[in-house]
């Protein structure tokens, strides 16, 4: 079986970028996280898996291979109230159908993978400190998705994802 890190480096290295780009909203010319660090452009590899048609795909994917963790990032420099949940649930289907194609290609076994999904919004500073208490609520009625699609879902403001992003990898 082949390591999906080692797939994604190997087939779609063109597709590497870094997290500030990745996370860049170009329609306010806004970037929602700073960090360097080198992650999967999702969206450049559905293009190339798809180039007649491109498909809804997650932004970023963060690859944790000695883990076995897929963290894949969808980026909304929205509040949360103002986010489609018709947009983010054909984003989680077509990066789903996305992923097979990918494994199936390459022998990966997504089985051996963790994957979560992390919706990452504009932080509202005036709901920030209730929201502290309700870290754990799944929004956008992505429920549905945990078990077949992803195995975790988390759904939180920019300020709650530096502060997580920030213990793991010093930066963000």
């Amino acid at each position: 079986m082949a390591e999906f890190s080692y797939i994604l480096k190997q087939k779609f290295l063109e597709s590497f970028d870094t997290l500030k780009n990745t996370s860049y909203d170009k329609e306010n010319s806004v970037y929602m996280c700073q960090s360097e660090l080198l992650v999967v452009d999702f969206d450049k590899v559905t293009r190339v898996l798809n180039p007649k048609k491109q498909p809804s795909s997650y932004d970023t994917l963060i690859v944790e291979e000695k883990d076995k963790k897929v963290f894949c990032v969808e980026f909304k420099n929205q509040k949360e109230s103002d986010i489609s949940n018709i947009n983010l649930h054909k984003k989680v289907k077509n990066s789903e159908d996305t992923f097979k194609q990918i494994c199936l290609e390459n022998n990966i076994n997504k089985g051996n993978y963790t994957f979560v999904l992390c919706i990452v919004y504009k932080s509202t500073p005036s709901k920030y400190r209730y929201r502290r208490f309700k870290e754990n609520i799944i929004h956008f009625q992505l429920e549905q998705y945990k078990g077949e699609y992803v195995d975790e879902i988390i759904t939180n403001d920019s300020v709650f994802f530096k502060k997580e992003f920030q213990k793991s990898y010093d930066e963000c």
